[in-house]
């Protein structure tokens, strides 16, 4: 499990911007690609995985990040 915070620093890094708050989500975008992250204040590491896949990093990078949240 991944802090909801801890993951949303990392997609602003990557360049997403807030643009709305739904009833149980928040939805994040750069350009023409959303991500839609849970309220939940953690989520799971498949969802995390996936996500971050779709936004460009390379497996190495999203284990990397996945290492330094448990830390």
């Amino acid at each position: 499990m991944v802090r909801r915070q801890t993951y949303i620093n990392k997609i602003r890094e990557l360049g997403y911007t807030f643009k709305h708050e739904r009833k149980r989500i928040f939805l994040w975008r750069k350009g023409m690609h959303f991500i839609s992250v849970p309220k939940s204040e953690l989520l799971e590491e498949d969802f995390v995985k996936s996500t971050l896949r779709q936004a460009g990093l390379t497996d190495e990078d999203i284990q990397a990040f996945i290492r330094c949240a448990h830390s």
